[in-house]
């Protein structure tokens, strides 16, 4: 297929909406995402026909969890915050969270629908402006990056906090920089002669822009996955001493690391007391590291109700020493889309959502085994830190659906 083929109205407009989806998801109409509105608005025209059973088995699994979160709201105790939107009060909370999820379906549904007619190769292609776009936008972030820095802007949007952090269209510049880490990924779906120099682009966006920790770990976990068995071969082959000791020094800087975590938690408890105002102290992943635990051993099961977090968070009996979340402000804990599936829907629900993750792992056995880390790095998105409703990581799971039922690349 020749590449400039790509470039009809059909496939540049699915090429730009899907690049919205993935790069503006703090673009909003008050609390609501545009991009969310939309994908709910294609709705009819996305499912019209045949819908696959993968992402039929999404829908019932989400439909669900909403259901049973319903069921079991009136046995709930709920904290309702003030100076909110009404859409974070009990039941509509649930109900908000539930459609964020079915736009998470729309969009991989909708990529599927898009690639499924489409050959290997014009995948690759699509895929592959996908990329360059998404670049292209990254580089006018870091030209803004640096004009903020220098002085020629004042704050914008796109850059926070006392020291400069880029963020794009993200509310923080953790989560940007696990967004770029899943374009640097993509960028192994195909070949292009600027690939290295773009991604290097991107990680050192990641490290000294946007200062992703999460950003850096996925990629670190990317190379390890494709690249495990060469340095499996690698250690065995050397000499066991050397292993030893090699395995002497990690631990100890495992456990140096671990005593540092720990030191900082203690101090922590006692900054919370002394600073109960500090909204960047007393919300987010810190608090949760404390509450989270306490709502999971109070239900197990089915868990504590799908969107449920930030209206049962100020129950005094999971907040310890952790002050109340202030007027106005909505708390999440922060650990991404697998804690929250266990959180919100307890034992039960991440159960099944593994179960379907590992009945489309054995349907991916005899495709590309890259196939195979995508999946790992879709699960790993949502276990470094993704919310389960963000949509990016969805787009990756409408490409391995489709790849799934195409011949095997050889």
């Amino acid at each position: 297929m020749n590449e400039t083929k790509t470039y009809n109205i059909r496939n540049v407009s699915f090429i730009i909406f899907v690049v919205f989806c993935i790069q503006f998801t703090e673009l909003k109409v008050g609390v609501i995402k545009v991009a969310e509105i939309l994908l709910l608005l294609l709705t009819p025209f996305i499912f019209y026909r045949k819908v696959n059973k993968w992402i039929l088995l999404f829908i019932i699994l989400f439909t669900s969890w909403f259901l049973v979160s319903i069921l079991l709201n009136p046995f709930r105790e709920f904290y309702p915050l003030s100076n909110v939107s009404a859409l974070k009060r009990p039941y509509l909370i649930s109900l908000g969270r539930f459609l964020e999820l079915i736009s998470c379906v729309n969009l991989t549904a909708l990529v599927h629908n898009f690639f499924k007619k489409k050959t290997r190769q014009e995948m690759m292609l699509i895929i592959k402006q996908i990329y360059i776009l998404s670049f292209i936008i990254l580089s006018l972030f870091i030209l803004i990056y640096f004009l903020f820095t220098v002085g020629f802007i004042s704050e914008n949007r796109f850059v926070y906090e006392r020291i400069p952090r880029l963020r794009g269209w993200y509310a923080e510049g953790g989560p940007y920089g696990l967004m770029l880490s899943f374009t640097f990924c993509l960028s192994y779906f195909f070949k292009y002669k600027y690939n290295a120099i773009f991604r290097v682009i991107i990680v050192l966006a990641i490290i000294f822009l946007a200062k992703s920790k999460a950003g850096i770990l996925l990629i670190i976990a990317w190379f390890t996955l494709l690249y495990y068995k060469r340095l499996y071969r690698k250690i065995r082959s050397l000499n066991i001493i050397v292993i030893v000791i090699g395995g002497l020094i990690a631990s100890v800087v495992f456990v140096k690391l671990a005593d540092t975590y720990i030191v900082s938690i203690q101090n922590v408890r006692k900054e919370m007391v002394e600073r109960p105002e500090d909204i960047n102290l007393i919300m987010g992943r810190i608090a949760g590291l404390y509450i989270f635990p306490d709502m999971l051993m109070e239900h197990p099961f089915f868990g504590i109700g799908l969107g449920n977090y930030p209206i049962m968070r100020n129950n005094p009996a999971y907040l310890d020493f952790v002050p109340p979340s202030p007027p106005g402000k909505t708390d999440a804990h922060g650990f991404g889309g697998i804690i929250q599936i266990l959180v919100d829907g307890g034992i039960v629900m991440l159960f099944s959502f593994f179960t379907i993750i590992y009945f489309f792992l054995k349907r991916l056995k005899n495709q590309d085994h890259t196939l195979k880390i995508y999946l790992y790095i879709f699960l790993g998105l949502f276990a470094f830190g993704v919310q389960i409703y963000f949509l990016y990581p969805w787009v990756l799971f409408g490409i391995l659906i489709t790849l799934s039922n195409k011949p095997k690349r050889v």
